[in-house]
C-alpha cells in the first residue's frame, strides 16, 4: 500500500488489483482506465498485428516440420491451431515484460541509483536511448511514480516521472512501449499525460508540458513528442471520461 496526503485528503494506492482509494473510498475511475476505454483505438492496428504474429508463428512451425505435419484426429488439428493462435498473447506478454524492464530502469536511473542496463535486446537499446535522451534534456528529477488525484473529476493515477528540463521548464514524462512508430502517438496516451499534468496543477505545482517517450518494442527505437497545449489535450481527456461514465437511459419494452 502506498499513501500520500493531497487536497486535504488521503490518496492510497494498492498494487493488488491496481486500485486507488480517496479517503478510504474506492476511486471508480483511473487515468489509464479512462484512456483505455474512452479513446478510440485506431482501426485495424491490433487485429493486423495479431494476424502478423500468427502468420510468423505458423511459418516458423511449418519450417520446423518440413517433412509435413501429420494429424491423427480433428482434436489434434484443433490443439495445434489453438497453440498457434496463442502467438499474439505470448508476444504481448513478452513485450509487456520488456516494457516493465526499461520502465524500472528509468525510474531507478532518475533517482541516481545507476542501475545496470538490461542484458537482452531490444530492452537494452530502449534503456540506452531513454538514458541518453534524459542526460541531454533533463536538468533534475522532481518526483517519480507520483500519485495524483483530481477532486473535481474524481480520477486517480500514478505518473512515471516529473522533471525540470534544461530550459528551466517542468514536464511530466510518460514511457510507452508501442508496436510501431509508423503510427502517430495514440490519443489515449496523450490524454493520460494531460490528466496527470492538470492534477498536479491543482496542487499549485507548475507544469509546463507533457513529454511522451515511445519505444518501438521490436527494435528499441525511441520517439519523443512534447505537448505544451495541456488545456486542449485535457479537454479531450474529459470527453473520454464523460464517455466512460455515460450510461444509456433506454428501457426494454415488449
Amino acid at each position: 500500500m502506498e499513501t500520500t496526503s493531497i487536497h486535504g485528503g488521503k490518496l492510497t494506492f494498492s498494487e493488488k488489483g491496481h486500485q486507488y482509494y480517496w479517503n478510504e473510498k474506492k476511486v471508480k475511475h483511473t487515468v489509464s482506465g479512462i484512456c483505455g476505454e474512452g479513446f478510440p483505438m485506431p482501426f485495424g492496428v491490433p487485429a493486423g498485428w495479431a494476424a502478423k504474429m500468427i502468420r510468423l508463428d505458423l511459418v516458423e512451425e511449418m519450417q520446423c516440420h518440413q517433412d509435413g505435419l501429420s494429424f491423427r484426429t480433428v482434436a489434434d488439428i484443433e490443439s495445434w491451431a489453438a497453440q498457434i493462435c496463442k502467438a499474439p498473447f505470448s508476444k504481448r506478454d513478452a513485450a509487456g515484460a520488456a516494457g516493465t524492464t526499461f520502465h524500472d530502469f528509468m525510474e531507478r536511473y532518475a533517482q541516481g541509483l545507476e542501475p545496470e542496463l538490461p542484458d537482452e535486446q531490444p530492452a537494452r537499446r530502449s534503456a540506452e536511448a531513454l538514458r541518453d535522451w534524459y542526460d541531454a534534456n533533463v536538468r533534475a528529477p522532481i518526483s517519480a511514480e507520483r500519485l495524483v488525484y483530481h477532486p473535481d473529476h474524481q480520477y486517480a493515477g500514478k505518473l512515471d516521472l516529473f522533471v525540470e528540463l534544461q530550459d528551466g521548464t517542468t514536464a511530466v514524462i510518460d514511457y510507452k512501449g508501442v508496436t510501431s512508430l509508423k503510427y502517430p502517438p495514440k490519443a489515449g496516451h496523450v490524454g493520460q499525460g494531460a490528466a496527470y499534468c492538470m492534477a498536479l496543477r491543482l496542487e499549485n505545482i507548475q507544469v509546463d508540458s507533457f513529454i511522451l517517450m515511445e519505444v518501438e518494442r521490436e527494435t528499441g527505437k525511441l520517439r519523443v513528442t512534447q505537448y505544451k497545449d495541456l488545456e486542449r489535450e485535457f479537454e479531450a481527456f474529459t470527453w473520454a471520461l464523460n464517455l466512460v461514465r455515460y450510461k444509456p437511459s433506454g428501457e426494454e419494452i415488449t
